[in-house]
């Protein structure tokens, strides 16, 4: 079962292993609750909690280990920010056939146009075409490709 773990790309054993740090948490809450208070329903939500995050992190383990995720390699053109908090709305990403807005894009640090991004998006998310670019509103992980991966992936 290690194997398979360290086969999954880094960003997703991440989601993994946080969704794991979830699970763990609300078991740790569980623990406290009941070591400190005496009433029943102060449990349920810590115990809901890590049975919620544990699920998801065997869902998305499982669909790791199947490979029904898709990889999307592509450079950011361009960054829609919000006007007020200038926190990041959409990201424009320019694969070789496709132009692709990623909406409701979690914080990703010291992003500029130019990047090479690596999309990782489960098989059976819907894609939209709005405008002549394809839409995605939901995706597993978001990573950066570092410098030096960009160079092997060029002179492949």
């Amino acid at each position: 079962m290690k194997e398979k773990f360290m086969q999954i790309p880094a960003p997703l054993r991440r989601q993994i292993l946080l969704r794991c740090a979830g699970a763990g948490l609300g078991v740790t809450m569980f623990l406290i609750v009941l070591i400190y208070s005496t009433d029943w329903r102060f449990m349920v939500p810590c115990a809901a909690a890590a049975v919620l995050c544990l699920t998801s992190a065997a869902l998305l383990f499982d669909r790791c280990v199947r490979g029904k995720y898709v990889v999307i390699t592509g450079i950011c053109t361009e960054i829609e920010r919000t006007s007020i908090r200038k926190r990041i709305k959409a990201i424009y990403l320019q694969t070789e056939e496709h132009q692709i807005k990623l909406v409701g894009v979690r914080p990703v640090r010291n992003l500029i146009v130019g990047d090479t991004l690596n999309l990782f998006v489960a098989e059976n998310t819907p894609v939209y075409n709005t405008d002549g670019c394809n839409v995605i509103c939901s995706y597993i992980a978001l990573s950066k490709t570092l410098p030096t991966q960009k160079k092997e992936i060029q002179t492949q």
